[in-house]
Protein backbone atom coordinates (compact mmCIF):
# COMPACT_ATOMS: atom_id res chain seq x y z
CA UNK A 1 0.00 0.00 0.00
CA UNK A 2 1.15 3.40 -0.90
CA UNK A 3 1.81 6.31 1.80
CA UNK A 4 0.15 9.54 0.57
CA UNK A 5 1.98 12.99 1.35
CA UNK A 6 -1.55 14.32 1.13
CA UNK A 7 -2.19 16.93 4.48
CA UNK A 8 -3.77 14.98 6.87
CA UNK A 9 -5.87 17.48 9.17
CA UNK A 10 -8.65 14.88 10.75
CA UNK A 11 -8.63 13.34 14.12
CA UNK A 12 -10.78 10.59 15.18
CA UNK A 13 -10.38 8.70 18.27
CA UNK A 14 -11.72 5.07 18.95
CA UNK A 15 -11.78 3.49 22.20
CA UNK A 16 -10.50 -0.61 22.40
CA UNK A 17 -9.24 -3.18 24.35
CA UNK A 18 -5.85 -3.50 25.92
CA UNK A 19 -5.67 -6.55 23.93
CA UNK A 20 -6.61 -5.06 20.49
CA UNK A 21 -4.18 -1.51 21.50
CA UNK A 22 -1.23 -4.73 22.51
CA UNK A 23 -1.76 -5.97 18.19
CA UNK A 24 -1.66 -2.54 17.31
CA UNK A 25 1.52 -1.51 18.85
CA UNK A 26 3.07 -5.22 18.00
CA UNK A 27 2.51 -3.86 14.10
CA UNK A 28 4.06 -0.66 14.55
CA UNK A 29 7.35 -2.16 16.47
CA UNK A 30 7.29 -4.62 13.37
CA UNK A 31 6.70 -2.66 10.55
CA UNK A 32 8.56 0.34 12.19
CA UNK A 33 4.90 2.63 11.81
CA UNK A 34 3.08 5.44 13.74
CA UNK A 35 -0.86 3.84 14.88
CA UNK A 36 -2.29 6.64 12.79
CA UNK A 37 -0.67 4.81 9.75
CA UNK A 38 -1.49 1.20 10.77
CA UNK A 39 -5.22 2.72 11.48
CA UNK A 40 -5.69 4.13 7.93
CA UNK A 41 -3.90 1.29 6.27
CA UNK A 42 -6.76 -0.99 8.04
CA UNK A 43 -9.34 1.02 7.21
CA UNK A 44 -8.17 1.03 3.70
CA UNK A 45 -8.05 -2.87 3.15
CA UNK A 46 -11.65 -2.95 5.38
CA UNK A 47 -13.42 -0.07 2.45
CA UNK A 48 -11.79 -2.47 -0.06
CA UNK A 49 -13.00 -5.88 1.51
CA UNK A 50 -16.67 -3.76 1.47
CA UNK A 51 -17.16 -2.58 -1.53
CA UNK A 52 -16.10 -5.94 -3.25
CA UNK A 53 -18.08 -7.82 -1.04
CA UNK A 54 -21.21 -4.94 -2.51
CA UNK A 55 -20.42 -4.83 -5.29
CA UNK A 56 -18.70 -1.75 -5.72
CA UNK A 57 -14.72 -2.26 -6.69
CA UNK A 58 -13.98 0.82 -8.33
CA UNK A 59 -10.79 -1.02 -9.39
Amino acid sequence: MKERSQKKVNIISIRMSDDERDAIQRLMDKRGKKASFIMREAFALFREQWEVSRGEATH
